[in-house]
């Protein structure tokens, strides 16, 4: 069983990075959707006819970030919280990116390249969920997660 990320952990991931990178925090949680977040929370471990509609960490880490991206869950800080629940789902099961072409390994405080490209294009529409899942799949270290 995969270690989740809860309600909590998703609002200091979005508190931390707008302390450290800028941005407007509206106390008391900064939320803009609330019920988004809560729907977040409870669909990423959720079944449809006895399956997981999620079943991979790849899967699980794409459905964060799109999820938190696309539903404008916070005032503020919504592709840089989305890409770091991502980031941080990952770490906690133990998973880790593939360095980038230019053989640097990505950090989620210094995100490489390929990780700015593809937060944009989640936030601009331009890569939907099912492609987010496919770019997590391709792009962490044990192919068969």
């Amino acid at each position: 069983m995969p270690i989740l990320l809860t309600k909590e952990d998703i609002i200091l991931i979005n508190q931390r990075t707008i302390a450290r990178h800028g941005g407007n925090f509206v106390p008391p949680f900064n939320l803009l959707n609330p019920s988004s977040l809560d729907y977040l929370v409870e669909a990423v471990n959720a079944s449809l006819f006895g399956q997981p509609m999620y079943p991979s960490l790849s899967d699980k880490a794409a459905y964060y970030m799109h999820s938190i991206i696309a539903n404008h869950v916070f005032q503020d800080g919504n592709k840089r919280t989305g890409l770091g629940a991502a980031l941080v789902f990952l770490s906690l099961n133990e998973v880790s990116l593939k360095d980038d072409p230019d053989g640097e390994k990505p950090k989620a405080q210094f995100p490489h390249k390929s990780l700015f490209d593809m937060t944009m294009e989640v936030a601009s529409s331009k890569m939907d969920l099912e492609e987010l899942k496919d770019w997590f799949s391709e792009n962490i270290q044990d192919s068969n997660l």
